[in-house]
């Protein structure tokens, strides 16, 4: 948990908190104040006291307004940080080091019209004054923020609450709806409320759970999907909700192995960080908004390794399963999958796209509890800098078309699926489990019998087999096979067959 006593003690004058929740601060600063005057300030009711009963806060506060019937006066932030300049030995009757929290404060730092000009030069000179009468000013800050005097202004993260601190929450709105002892949830229940409300600020979790509790207790269902909703809201996360796991997928036997025993293992993850075609968005820094990319690049590079995440890299021809695979992880182990777009974090600005990043990260932190494991995608591998591909250490896996027996284990979960009676099965080598898939969701649609449906199947064996030799090449003895133990061999169980196809 955040504390200030610290910053206080090497006599701070300016401290930013990134945090979710602004009234955290408040918190904080009234339970830590230990006597000291506490202020509060937003551009709506000016200078306050923090603490009503405090007579000394609404002493100096009263000062710095100078003894007008309304704190409106200072609402103006350039008055406010004038007055709280006030607060140096002799102007304002002091006895003990004021504690100022200033909210709302952040945006207006960020302006580029002259009241923001103005604001950030008024800070700056606040600097050495409140260091020598031993005064802070504290002023909460979105995660991601960008300091503009990082030399001057001290920067602290408030954390997202931990699965312990939901859990405490919960209690608490348990008591407050006065659920009986066999209503309220048991401990393996509470277990899994604390984490499906990982990545939520702790105001949050309150009204997630207030709205999800009634006299039958807590809906853990209604919890996930408020929670998944509110994730939504961060630029570039949202949490996938589909259900099926590996028993859905046919063939890729090897990469099932290998997450199986990396889901059981000691170091099992918190979360499944899904990146689909990852090369799109650092591709070399070659892009259009390359100062935006490489911003960008050299943030995850520097999360990945300050953390120790690791992951790993799918590489196929469209179908093959790899998108299928990476978004099942997450359910195969029961920890949560978090599709991370990067289009969506990246804005016409470098500091803006930071910020952005630096938000999803900070929700990806909590949510996995400090242990993402990063899946993704990637259509040409050539294209990812290394530097970025090192970071996958569990290299790149090759995800080639289904072989004669993944096809048969492929056609029999479809044809389960869409309750198809037994019958002929058209000749489908070449195919990939999505055209599979698509023949079978045909059929079924259109009152077709499957032979008839393949009739609308072009596989992409066939539209695209330059590409895929083109893959197969690179891949072999290179990269890791999903299918078979070891590395991808091209042409090892046989060359794919394709059938002519006509329209």
């Amino acid at each position: 948990m955040l504390s200030l006593k610290n910053y206080r003690r090497a006599a701070v004058p300016v401290l930013a908190i990134q945090t979710p929740d602004p009234a955290d601060v408040l918190r904080i600063a009234l339970k830590e104040a230990n006597g000291n005057p506490l202020l509060q300030w937003d551009c709506m009711r000016g200078i306050i006291p923090a603490d009503p009963d405090c007579s000394l806060s609404k002493s100096i506060a009263d000062q710095l307004n100078q003894n007008q019937d309304s704190s409106i006066a200072t609402g103006n932030p350039i008055e406010f940080l004038r007055a709280i300049e006030l607060l140096k030995n002799g102007m304002i009757s002091i006895k003990e080091s004021p504690i100022v929290v200033a909210l709302g404060l952040a945006e207006i730092l960020s302006e580029s019209d002259q009241t923001g000009i103005q604001a950030r030069q008024a800070v700056w000179n606040l600097r050495d004054v409140f260091s020598t009468i031993r005064t802070i000013l504290v002023f909460t800050v979105p995660i991601g923020w960008t300091n503009p005097f990082p030399n001057d202004i001290a920067v602290a993260v408030m954390e997202l609450p931990t699965a312990d601190d939901h859990i405490k929450i919960c209690d608490k709105i348990c008591d407050s709806a006065k659920l009986p002892e066999d209503k309220r949830p048991t401990a393996d229940e509470l277990v899994k409320i604390g984490d499906s409300l990982l990545g939520v600020s702790g105001f949050a979790s309150e009204q997630s759970l207030a709205l999800s509790v009634s006299k039958n207790g807590i809906d853990l269902e209604s919890l996930r999907t408020r929670k998944r909703q509110q994730i939504a809201e961060t630029a570039g996360l949202s949490v996938y909700t589909g259900k099926e796991t590996f028993q859905d997928i046919g063939g890729c036997d090897q990469a099932k192995k290998l997450f199986r025993a990396y889901l059981n293992g000691l170091a099992k993850p918190g979360a499944i960080i899904f990146i689909d075609e990852i090369e799109k968005f650092f591709s070399n820094g070659d892009s259009g908004d390359s100062g935006v990319s490489k911003a960008l690049l050299a943030y995850i590079l520097t999360y990945m390794q300050d953390i120790g995440a690791t992951g790993i890299i799918f590489v196929g021809p469209p179908g093959a399963a790899k998108s299928a695979i990476g978004k099942a992880v997450g359910n195969e182990g029961g920890i949560p999958t978090i599709p991370l777009d990067m289009g969506a974090i990246k804005a016409g600005i470098v500091g803006e796209s930071e910020g952005r990043m630096r938000n999803a990260f900070s929700v990806i932190s909590s949510i996995s509890g400090n242990k993402p494991f990063f899946v993704a995608t990637c259509n040409k591998v050539k294209n990812i800098p290394p530097e970025l591909k090192r970071r996958f250490t569990l290299g790149t896996m090759f995800f080639d078309l289904p072989d004669t027996t993944e096809r048969e284990t492929i056609w029999k979960i479809y044809t389960e699926k869409y309750n198809l009676p037994e019958q002929s099965l058209p000749d489908s080598d070449g195919w990939t489990g999505a055209e599979i898939r698509q023949c079978c969701d045909l059929a079924y649609r259109l009152g077709l019998s499957l032979i008839e449906s393949s009739e609308y199947v072009v596989p992409v064996s066939v539209s695209a087999r330059e590409v895929i030799n083109t893959l197969r090449t690179e891949a072999s003895g290179r990269y890791l096979s999903a299918s078979q133990p070891g590395v991808y061999t091209y042409g090892k169980t046989g060359a794919m067959k394709t059938r002519n196809v006509s329209l």
